[in-house]
């Protein structure tokens, strides 16, 4: 290690630099020790001059080729920075090659393994970040990072009635069942390209994209109604109320979740476990009127 931290003094910021400066005295050592011989023979220099410059030339030639060759040999060296550079900076990168025997190929398929172990850990980070621990479907973040901010679409909003009651008089084990078991029922009611969401507590939101005020309708009254039916806690059966936002053409997804939320708080005014939907109204009203779900949708 001393003489490689003897040439880092002088090469502090290349590895190439080091090897290069190496192997250049070692080819030039045989050229040294004929000018020495030359030195000390009669005639000096002088008479010799023939042999010296073959061996210059020779040297140049050999100095040269032995460089470019270790260039070459270094290769592997800078796709391996490479490779972790683009680690660093998260880009995308090009797996290093595996069927090569020797201590290099053993130090490129260990940093392939590294690069992989690496990009798993980031992926389900990810994955950790956008989803919601207790019901394994997405949180607040998860819906934004699914959700364009802009959308044609409809917004529901759906929220457990009475939850903390339930927390308050069951525990927070039961609580926490009943949210699992909720986020499924909802789940199997939407379609793949649909987001569902845990927004925190007991709100979910789901995101509808081209759906109509119709699709949103059947949508919300199907979810209300699997959870009154098939959900309870100690005994006792578990409701919603949703509220609905529809978005006829490009509309602001966060002027939706507005609408839906309160179209919610509409429904639980109403009565709770029953499906609210905010639609355009005249100014004097606010700017939306809300109301209940028709026959025909709840029927459906």
């Amino acid at each position: 290690m001393f003489f490689y931290l003897w040439l880092n003094r002088l090469f502090p910021n290349s590895f190439t630099a080091k090897v290069f400066f190496v192997a250049f005295i070692g080819t030039h050592v045989p050229l040294i020790a004929a000018v020495f011989y030359a030195l000390a023979r009669t005639g000096g220099l002088a008479a010799h001059l023939d042999v010296l410059g073959l061996l210059l030339a020779a040297t140049l030639v050999g100095c040269g080729a032995t460089l470019a060759g270790l260039w070459a040999l270094l290769t592997p060296t800078r796709r391996i920075h490479a490779t972790l550079t683009a680690i660093e900076r998260g880009e995308a990168r090009a797996p290093l090659r595996e069927d090569i025997r020797d201590e290099m190929g053993l130090l490129m398929r260990g940093t392939n393994a590294m690069a992989a172990s690496i990009e798993r850990r980031q992926a389900q980070d990810q994955v950790a970040i956008l989803t919601d621990p207790l019901t394994g479907v997405a949180n607040r973040r998860g819906f934004d990072a699914h959700v364009p901010d802009t959308g044609t679409g409809a917004v529901v909003f759906i929220d457990l009635d009475h939850f903390k009651r339930i927390n308050d008089t069951l525990g927070h084990a039961t609580g926490d069942a009943v949210l699992k078991e909720t986020a499924r029922v909802i789940a199997g009611e939407v379609r793949q390209r649909d987001v569902l969401a845990r927004f925190g507590g007991e709100e979910f939101v789901i995101w509808l994209p081209e759906a109509s005020s119709e699709d949103a309708w059947r949508v919300g009254e199907r979810v209300r109604a699997v959870i009154s039916e098939t959900l309870d806690a100690g005994g006792q059966p578990v409701t919603a109320s949703v509220g609905l936002a529809v978005g006829e053409g490009p509309t602001a997804i966060k002027a939706l979740l507005d609408r839906a939320d309160e179209a919610l708080y509409a429904a639980k005014d109403g009565g709770r476990n029953k499906v609210v939907e905010s639609i355009s109204g005249p100014a004097e009203t606010g700017g939306f009127t809300f109301a209940p779900a028709p026959l025909q949708h709840a029927a459906g």
